[in-house]
């Protein structure tokens, strides 16, 4: 028997270091070992936590029955509902079985009925909570989350209370309360990560809560400073699955701002290690890295990961962005206002970029707008905005304003209201560069680009799409840069046809270096008419001096 409690004992400081391999053994033994009920329930419990962290998913819930079973037989009610709870959480996180989570659920609420209020009552209410968060409904994992925060002071455990606060945290970003609901976060990561917890779960749910807040309210810059961290914590402790987890919410943040090298090896990694043994995870894992290829121009591999990834709304959305890509913006329009209708309005951080790509399909839609639409896509606009102003991070109202920028350019058709839609436009270009979105600050411009040249603004336009182009062909977006060389030259040649041959041809002697005068002696002119000459070539081109229209022809190839 002595031998029996000295594995046990081993096997929880294998546990506490992170060692799952070396507590596995020993729990294991100590299984075989056992000849009592307690003793068995308790190797059973401690194998089954190491089989947690080791993706060994089938082994985890034959030891936690088998503890389950094990404690009942010996009289510990208290310790078959935390088996129990734990068969529930696992049911729900290894294998999507909401059904089979509630029952053991409710299990576990009758075994502890009329038990003290204690640790294993707060852990079930947790599970719950995550259950909730996990079906979408938010309001209550928050109440499921505060019971916990409340019970977890009163038992003086660090370790519960860090895992409420950060459910609470997650489950109001996702609602849209993202001053609130960051501040949680970061609250409880910040005591995790300073080694005020024990148990591993405790300082590893925080941390990458955090990071999933951060790129659900596209907040880059605080996903950029807790990012390392986390991940440092996740590799130094070995843990599996939910690492390769964490990694999917880190490449997507390292994806939005612009550094896709080492987007793709976090997300190349996180489907490499989630396929096969977490489908709903590798479902996310996998819509990520369809966005990052759709922007490379690899089209036929985003389309295989995004149709893979469709019960996502990330894969649906990037089927929806494929659309756009290839000119098919009805196609685009019904895909994002699918998954707009099958979206709860609680649900605002998923509905943010659905809003935003409708607002962008339906104002690319080559044969206009039906009416009918009109006021759909006014109603997405306006929600987004709403949105915006709820969630204040700089990437979502940047969105809104894109958004707006775009109905009433191309939907509205305000011709009273052009300056204040180009304006609208270049104050998103502005917040997506602040927030650390190069992608879209370019995708805007070009949006902007296409705007100035209808309104004849060349020269301004033409500044905005090589803006776009530069970044773009920077970071490797293969198929907007297209898009904004596409522009470039239709820009440069509505501007190289709007010259006359005669002024062609002083703009080639200007850019000689001639004076006006030598200008005027070379072609027998009056002086004054050179003059008058240089003047309309430079209101015609939109450009502000005699050297940057010669700089224009020489890119345009009119020299």
């Amino acid at each position: 028997m002595t031998v029996i409690r000295e594995r046990l004992r081993q096997g929880r400081r294998w546990l506490s270091r992170g060692m799952w391999e070396r507590a596995r053994r020993e729990f294991e033994g100590a299984l075989d070992a056992a000849v009592g009920d307690r003793e068995r329930a308790q190797a059973a419990e401690g194998a089954a936590e190491a089989a947690w962290w080791l993706d060994d998913d089938a082994r985890v819930s034959e030891r936690y029955e088998q503890a389950y079973r094990a404690y009942r037989a010996a009289g510990d009610l208290v310790g078959a509902a935390r088996s129990a709870a734990w068969l529930g959480n696992g049911a729900l996180q290894l294998r999507g079985e909401d059904a089979v989570a509630q029952d053991w659920f409710r299990r576990a609420g009758r075994l502890l009925e009329g038990a003290p209020r204690g640790r294993e009552r707060a852990l079930l209410t947790l599970f719950e909570g995550m259950a909730a968060r996990q079906r979408g409904d938010g309001e209550t994992a928050i109440e499921r989350a505060e019971e916990v925060v409340s019970a977890a002071r009163g038992l003086g455990s660090s370790d519960l209370e860090v895992q409420g606060m950060a459910l609470s945290g997650v489950a109001r970003v996702d609602r849209g309360d993202v001053g609130e609901g960051m501040r949680l976060l970061d609250e409880a990561a910040a005591v995790a990560l300073a080694g005020q917890t024990h148990e591993v779960g405790a300082v590893w749910m925080p941390g990458c809560y955090l990071v999933q807040g951060c790129v659900q309210a596209r907040d880059w810059e605080r996903a950029a400073q807790w990012s390392g961290r986390v991940m440092d914590l996740c590799r130094r402790l070995d843990l599996g699955s939910p690492f390769a987890r964490c990694r999917t919410h880190y490449g997507t943040a390292l994806l939005w701002q612009g550094r896709w090298p080492e987007a793709e090896e976090e997300l190349t990694g996180a489907v490499r290690a989630l396929s096969g043994i977490r489908p709903l995870f590798a479902a996310e894992a996998r819509a990520q890295l369809g966005e990052l290829r759709r922007r490379q121009g690899r089209r036929t591999e985003a389309g295989e990961l995004f149709r893979a990834a469709r019960t996502t709304p990330d894969g649906r959305l990037g089927l929806a962005e494929l659309c756009l890509d290839e000119g098919d913006a009805g196609g685009a329009f019904d895909h994002a206002r699918a998954l707009l209708d099958g979206l709860p309005a609680q649900a605002s951080l998923e509905r943010c970029r659905a809003l935003e790509l409708l607002a962008r399909a339906g104002a690319r839609r080559s044969a206009g707008v039906p009416e009918s639409e009109h006021a759909r896509l006014l109603d997405a606009a306006r929600e987004l905005g709403g949105l915006a102003g709820m969630v204040g991070t700089d990437a979502v109202h940047a969105s809104a304003l894109w958004a707006a920028g775009l109905m009433r350019l191309r939907v509205l058709q305000e011709s009273t209201g052009t300056e204040h839609a180009v304006a609208t436009l270049r104050r998103a270009t502005l917040l997506f560069e602040r927030a650390g979105d190069a992608y879209n600050a370019a995708r805007v411009r070009l949006d902007l680009a296409e705007a100035l040249t209808a309104r004849d603004r060349p020269g301004t336009a033409e500044e905005e799409a090589a803006a776009a182009r530069e970044t773009l062909v920077r970071l490797g977006g293969v198929t907007d840069a297209r898009r904004a060389v596409r522009l470039l030259a239709r820009v440069r040649h509505d501007r190289a046809s709007a010259l006359t041959t005669r002024q062609r041809e002083i703009l080639a002697l200007v850019a000689l270096g001639m004076t006006n005068k030598e200008i005027a002696r070379r072609l027998a002119l009056s002086e004054h008419t050179v003059k008058r000459h240089i003047a309309n070539i430079l209101v015609r081109l939109g450009l502000p001096s005699r050297t940057a229209a010669v700089a224009h022809a020489s890119r345009a190839g009119l020299l």
